[in-house]
């Protein structure tokens, strides 16, 4: 159920036989000259709506949080950032709001690499409370079977692009991307880490992005995320 589109009543009504928090959460940052500022917030928004088609009846789909953590890439343009530990907290305040509703199981919907230490904390924190949350990170944890549709994995790369083309292909512009990038990706921290990995804002390969691409991704990661929510609840009964 969509929380935006339920009277408070109704919220009531259904409150009772819905267990299951589905939360979308992204960041505003650079996606490389290419993709737009909001890639990382679009693409858990749709899997959202792909989880809500599957599943309605049995989960609350909530708006997304649209910032998080955007430390590496804060000095390129566009990029919001919001303090991990803040973030942390905020995440939690959320959900800890629902649980008193009846929540059981949480997934936070997780767009943007960066939230991970958050979120992973946040989760932590919940699980302590009695909450089962599922963190997903659609790009770890379905990597191997999305190479299989998309080779050039990376940040704004051929898989993220193809995604957001998938969204809303009049917001990205492939003739903005630039050649392939591949940085390598050092241990050591430093104030202008962001730029020496990713000069561009982006890794991979964009330009062998396409819609077609985006949709078998999407249609992937979808029914993978369905199947481990229904993994939750078989392990709960």
């Amino acid at each position: 159920m969509r929380l935006t589109h339920v009277h408070m009543n109704k919220f009531e009504e259904y409150s009772p036989y819905i267990d299951t928090l589905v939360l979308p959460i992204g960041t505003i940052e650079a996606h490389g000259p290419h993709a737009p500022l909001g890639t990382d917030v679009l693409i858990p928004k749709k899997l959202a709506d792909f989880i809500e088609r599957n599943l309605s009846g049995r989960v609350w789909t909530a708006p997304e949080i649209p910032y998080g953590n955007t430390w590496h890439l804060r000095d390129f343009p566009g990029s919001i950032d919001v303090p991990s530990r803040i973030f942390a907290d905020y995440v939690h305040a959320v959900v800890s709001s629902f649980a008193r509703w009846g929540i059981k199981n949480v997934v936070l919907l997780n767009g943007h690499g960066g939230n991970n230490t958050a979120l992973n904390e946040a989760a932590t924190k919940l699980a302590e409370e009695g909450l089962r949350v599922l963190v997903s990170n659609y790009w770890i944890d379905y990597r191997e079977e999305i190479k299989t549709i998309t080779p050039g994995v990376g940040h704004a790369g051929e898989d993220e692009t193809s995604l957001a083309m998938a969204v809303d292909a009049s917001s990205v512009d492939l003739e903005l991307a630039g050649a392939p990038s591949n940085p390598e990706f050092g241990r050591v921290r430093s104030q202008n880490m962001g730029r020496e990995l990713y000069p561009n804002a982006y890794s991979g390969d964009p330009k062998s992005a396409s819609v077609e691409k985006g949709e078998q991704l999407f249609e992937l990661i979808g029914n993978r995320l369905v199947q481990e929510i229904t993994g939750l609840w078989t392990h709960n009964s």
